[in-house]
């Protein structure tokens, strides 16, 4: 786990470098109020495209609100502070992994042969349906 504290002036090139850098897994930036950083989901979106590339897991810690906000819209896990991302990380740890669901594939019913006493076809073409009789309705009109 690799946790990086931002300056407040610090661009996204330079919190993009820090995840290109890490040999760690998990990376956290930490940004801190009023971080030029998290002016923008634009950033946000392109951080999460860097770690995604990179084959890592990124997390933003943030105090403002504002930022956990922009960040998580961009669709990154926000912490409030670096314990309850360290929290986080050491429940995830602590779980038992969950095998996926078996996939069970279904073999299709068999087709019954011509003549074997299997339901009868289904007729082809239209079908004629018998005129209506009766019902006073006048000739050439339909029904009111």
């Amino acid at each position: 786990m690799a946790v990086f504290y931002l300056d407040v002036d610090d661009e996204i090139t330079s919190a993009a470098a820090r995840i290109r850098g890490s040999a760690d897994r998990q990376v956290a930036l930490v940004l801190p109020a009023s971080s030029r950083l998290a002016t923008s989901r634009i950033n946000f979106r392109l951080l999460a495209r860097e770690a995604t590339e990179r084959a890592r897991n990124l997390a933003i810690v943030a105090p403002d609100a504002s930022a956990r906000a922009l960040a998580a819209s961009a669709g990154l896990p926000v912490y409030a502070t670096v314990a309850d991302y360290e929290a986080d990380l050491a429940e995830a740890a602590a779980r038992p992994a969950v095998a996926p669901p078996a996939v069970v594939v279904a073999e299709p019913a068999p087709v019954p042969a011509a003549g074997s006493g299997g339901p009868a076809p289904a007729a082809s073409g239209p079908s004629q349906v018998p005129p209506a009789t009766g019902g006073g309705a006048s000739k050439g009109r339909a029904p009111t």
